[in-house]
């Protein structure tokens, strides 16, 4: 399932399967974020900066949790207390993004483990060229016990088995 996001706060995600319990079968989603090149993004080598290109696949990523209904930019909807804390990012840099470029960013749903689950993104030029993919691995993190949990089924539901 592909879903084109925006900021729009009325832009609801729909999905096909809605009608399915979820104990009995994966929802995974993939979205596509929009995004363009801006000149503080632009380093000494008239490039995307490699931390900027992070920063819009963090962007990306928060995009993910606010469609899947996790994410409201303060706290998980789900319980007011939970976040996600990066434990390892993998990229890799393809290719050169410039000032201007349109990009998307496709995210979604690789794996979980018990306490831990991995995000796949790939950042595509408008020719469709890969300039940047990789994936990051996060945890579910009570942020008032400063304790990792176990990934909560409103979350864990999205990824396959």
């Amino acid at each position: 399932h592909t879903r084109q996001s925006s900021s729009a706060a009325s832009d609801v995600y729909k999905r096909q399967g809605d009608n399915i319990p979820l104990s009995d079968s994966s929802l995974s989603m993939q979205i596509i974020t929009p995004a363009t090149v801006a000149a503080e993004h632009i380093d000494e080598y008239g490039h995307m900066n490699h931390a900027l290109g992070l920063r819009l696949l963090e962007m990306a990523r928060d995009e993910w949790y606010r469609l899947a209904g996790l994410w409201d930019g303060r706290a998980w909807s789900e319980t007011e207390r939970l976040g996600t804390i990066v434990l390892n990012l993998n990229v890799n840099y393809r290719a050169e993004c410039f000032e201007g470029d349109s990009v998307e960013i496709v995210t979604e749903p690789l794996s979980r483990g018990s306490k831990s689950f991995v995000l796949a993104h790939q950042m595509r030029k408008a020719d469709g060229q890969v300039a940047i993919d990789g994936t990051c691995t996060s945890l579910v993190m009570d942020l008032k016990q400063r304790i990792t949990l176990t990934v909560p089924e409103s979350l864990a539901r999205f990824f396959p088995c």
